[in-house]
């Protein structure tokens, strides 16, 4: 097919006006920074950390009799809570209950004696040494009857304190011998919390009551119960190189916690003076007779350039005097790439 020169003549034109468009220049795209940022004295702040906590009894025996005989009663289950001074277990009494009547027996015979033995003793017809032989046995006698009394006490088993039973090793008609181990339980009259502490942290806690521990029974759960400090160990963990730090939590009425189980522990430094803190480097000292900070503004998602007056630094953290409140939220990280209402990405974590 021949070309002829009317369509040469659009063709050289289409070719012309492209060429000028891919000559034109292009809008750049302005890309949003995405911007760490800090709650003013909030839970993201250096001071306040996150342990997984573990759940423990504050301690874990063998429960036993004092006597031997066939046991007769049982009544608790593994799993069970058994109330202070409540029946764990009991033995047959039949034979304690005859010790005891023939050891009140035997002490009414030797009070007798005695008695008979002191107008005797007055008129020197009964020598010193027999009369002596006389209270001896009263004296036998009565701590007779008491051995008896409590060995009969001895064949009923209680809880020393609120117990957990976590496991029955001897069933109901076993004959055990005294000493023998027939519950194991453990004391949940409080809880214990145990949590693993770097050492680079232990090095920086000079007193407990400095801070505030609580815990969280998961991740998402709003409520917090607190904890109280009970003990640390003072020998490092050669495997994790941390130490274990222990609190006491008492216990929930509506929730079953069980040692063993994982539980979120926060710790909070008390801020001397109720003082506001953020990261230094959040601080802005690009100028050098005034410093800033930058302060995100939710509602344009943008961040203002505002004046502070700093006080101390601690550990790691600056004392803002003023310019700040609590709750409000500053940029913690590339503040010097920031132009005043400037839009910005907070970062998220995922």
């Amino acid at each position: 097919m021949k070309l002829t020169l009317k369509s040469s003549w659009w063709i050289a034109s289409l070719v012309v006006g492209l060429s000028a468009c891919s000559d034109a220049p292009q809008q750049a795209t302005v890309a949003v920074p995405t911007v760490k940022l800090y709650t003013v004295n909030g839970e993201d702040q250096a001071s306040s950390r996150h342990f997984v906590g573990r759940i423990d009894a504050v301690s874990t025996v063998d429960l036993a009799f004092q006597v031997g005989g066939r046991v007769t009663e049982l009544p608790v289950q593994q799993g069970q809570v058994v109330p202070a001074g409540e029946l764990l277990a009991a033995l047959d009494p039949a034979d304690y209950r005859l010790a005891v009547e023939q050891a009140e027996v035997q002490l009414a015979q030797a009070s007798r004696d005695l008695e008979r033995g002191k107008p005797l003793r007055e008129q020197g017809i009964l020598t010193p040494s027999a009369f002596d032989q006389l209270q001896t046995n009263f004296e036998i006698a009565r701590v007779a009857l008491e051995n008896a009394r409590r060995n009969l006490d001895y064949t009923q088993l209680k809880a020393p304190f609120d117990a957990l039973v976590t496991r029955r090793i001897v069933e109901r008609f076993a004959t055990v011998a005294a000493g023998t181990p027939l519950l194991r339980v453990q004391n949940i009259t409080e809880l214990r919390v145990h949590i693993n502490v770097p050492e680079q942290i232990m090095r920086q806690v000079r007193d407990t009551s400095d801070y505030l521990v609580s815990v969280r029974l998961s991740e998402s759960a709003t409520e917090r119960y607190p904890l109280a400090y009970r003990e640390h160990a003072t020998e490092v963990d050669p495997l994790t190189q941390t130490y274990q730090v222990s609190f006491a939590m008492p216990r929930l009425p509506d929730v079953n916690l069980l040692p063993g189980m994982t539980v979120n522990v926060v710790t909070e430094k008390v801020a001397a003076n109720s003082a506001v803190l953020i990261p230094v480097s959040a601080l802005d000292t690009a100028t050098p007779d005034q410093f800033y900070v930058w302060r995100y503004q939710a509602q344009t998602q943008s961040v203002q350039r505002v004046p502070v007056q700093v006080g101390s630094i601690r550990e790691q953290q600056v004392e803002i005097i003023s310019g700040l409140s609590r709750g409000e939220q500053v940029v913690s990280a590339g503040i010097y790439q920031l132009q005043p209402e400037q839009q910005v990405q907070p970062f998220v974590a995922y």
